[in-house]
């Protein structure tokens, strides 16, 4: 065969369409068809219902609001009963609809009902926990099935109060942003817990003639206050330089980190930088305050952070990264040099975080410990230091 016939069969055979085992050259149709609409198309898609955190309590979804992982929303279907999904790292339920595949969950036209069922201690801010929807056939489209309307995001926040630990025989006060003033009942065991609203607080102790006043900041958390001392507060004050680190800026990635002595000019050890959805854990999402990224104990095995300095722990966000790990306890110690100095516990929740306000001062080596060795997340850590 020579040269040029070789080329020429080549050119041909670019042209033909194989159909059958029989070859002939193919056509636009052949290769755009378009849809028959009429028919069904056998796939799927989801209904949905997003549940964010609203955190500036507005009742809206806006700018600022997260999504909120892991709220039980329950789907309520005609002659089939009801069912629950957990919301995921996006903060949606997703129910799968298809009029062929019969073994989903949204597969018969009719009447639907939606109810998000908030974890304790949260309300509906959005006053739509419950909404309905008429569910028809409709051929061609993804699922074979629509919405008639569809779900309007549910905002959840969490129910605030300030809360603590003092010594036997204390009493507490609070005074609000209002300038009104309540008294915190104590428990037999030293705890006490008042509900709040946003704003600032002061909050007085007093016990064994010693007295004490811390000033709170309350805002899309509740807050939970390092233990009141009948030997009264701190004598030393307060260091000048406040700092908040969120994690962000160590990674560009939605990788992990090991956080890096020197970060924020502290040292850590054993604390982990990540991506808030690199990992399913709820708690990560739910427990981020700021940016996207949040911190946590590595292995679930105790964190430090310290210092040759002196510095002062204000506080942070704290929350339990898994849902297995729901009612963990969160041990935090503090030392001044080889002397303990502090010493708090507080229940930690993959549904929500709180905001520990420590108030520990003038501390060289702070330990994060979790009680059985789960994850806690961390966020927005802040602390003081001097000149």
């Amino acid at each position: 065969m020579k040269r040029g016939s070789l080329g020429a069969v080549v050119a041909a055979a670019t042209g033909l369409a194989m159909v059958c085992g029989m070859a002939r050259a193919g056509d636009a149709s052949d290769y755009y068809p378009r849809r028959t609409w009429d028919s069904f198309a056998g796939g799927q898609m989801n209904t949905s219902l997003l549940v964010f955190r609203d955190l500036n309590r507005n009742g809206l979804y806006d700018l600022g609001d997260r999504p909120m992982s892991r709220v039980a929303v329950e789907l309520d279907r005609p002659n089939a009963g009801t069912i629950m999904r957990l919301t995921n790292a996006g903060g949606f339920a997703n129910f799968r609809m298809s009029v062929l595949h019969r073994d989903f969950e949204v597969v018969d036209p009719g009447h639907y009902a939606f109810r998000v069922v908030p974890p304790p201690a949260y309300s509906v801010t959005t006053g739509n926990a419950a909404q309905e929807s008429d569910y028809v056939v409709s051929p061609g489209s993804p699922g074979d099935m629509i919405a008639k309307t569809t779900t309007h995001p549910v905002g959840l926040a969490a129910d605030l109060t300030i809360s603590g630990a003092v010594a036997a025989r204390a009493r507490v006060s609070l005074t609000g942003p209002d300038g009104v003033g309540i008294a915190a009942k104590v428990g037999p065991e030293g705890g006490f817990s008042a509900a709040v609203a946003p704003g600032e607080w002061l909050v007085d102790f007093s016990a064994a003639g010693a007295t004490e006043r811390r000033h709170v900041v309350v805002g899309a958390a509740p807050v939970v206050l390092s233990t009141f001392s009948d030997k009264g507060g701190p004598a030393e004050a307060p260091l000048p330089q406040e700092h908040v680190v969120g994690f962000d800026d160590l990674m560009t990635s939605p990788g992990v980190f090991e956080v890096p002595s020197g970060y924020g000019g502290l040292d850590w050890y054993n604390l982990v930088a990540m991506h808030q959805r690199f990992t399913d854990g709820p708690g990560y999402v739910n427990t981020t305050m700021s940016g996207e990224f949040i911190a946590y104990n590595s292995s679930g095995h105790p964190a430090q952070v310290f210092s040759d300095k002196a510095f002062d722990f204000t506080g942070a966000y704290f929350g339990a990264g898994w849902d297995d790990a729901e009612g963990e306890t969160l041990i935090l110690k503090a030392w001044r040099g080889g002397e303990p100095a502090y010493e708090d516990r507080l229940t930690l929740s993959a549904n929500g975080l709180v905001y520990f306000a420590a108030d520990y001062r003038r501390i060289t080596r702070l330990e994060i410990r979790t009680q059985h060795y789960w994850q806690a997340a961390i966020d927005d850590f802040a602390y003081r230091t001097g000149p």
